[in-house]
């Protein structure tokens, strides 16, 4: 006769489905914890949690501010954005785009890729050897 399978207790199932984390904490250091959590109307695992909740909204909104710095210092000051990349990662840097001649999509360009100072960067200064800023042209012609 086959043997039957054991059924898998509830408990057991919670238990997979729940992490169990254990903090010792000196008596002090817990009544401190305690006292905070009582404070604000709370159990002490309410409070750990509620606190590991805003740490992680302040990381992903110090996060997303970051990122929209970033995006307008490179719009409203591309040489100062330019030149604090730079200094990050000593030295010439670049993300270029350009279209494919086949399909059309985008092909991007940056420092990184393997050919970058061998041929994307000279064919790059061909193809923009006559471009100018307007106030450099302009600056040329008083001289």
């Amino acid at each position: 006769m086959p043997r039957r399978r054991k059924k898998e207790k509830y408990i057991d199932k919670w238990r997979k489905q729940h992490k169990e984390i254990r903090f010792f904490f000196k008596k002090e250091d817990y009544e401190a914890l305690d006292k905070l959590a009582s404070a604000h109307n709370m159990t002490v695992k309410d409070f750990i949690l509620k606190f590991i909740n805003d740490v992680n909204i302040a990381v992903k909104k110090g996060h997303e501010e970051g990122y929209a710095q970033a995006v307008e210092d490179f719009i409203h000051n591309t040489n100062g954005f330019r030149d604090k990349v730079r200094k990050v990662y000593k030295g010439d840097i670049a993300l270029f785009e350009a279209p494919c001649s086949i399909c059309g999509k985008p092909m991007v360009f940056t420092h990184n890729d393997n050919n970058w100072k061998s041929k994307v960067k000279p064919e790059l200064m061909r193809a923009f050897k006559n471009w100018y800023h307007v106030a450099c042209k302009k600056q040329s012609l008083k001289s």
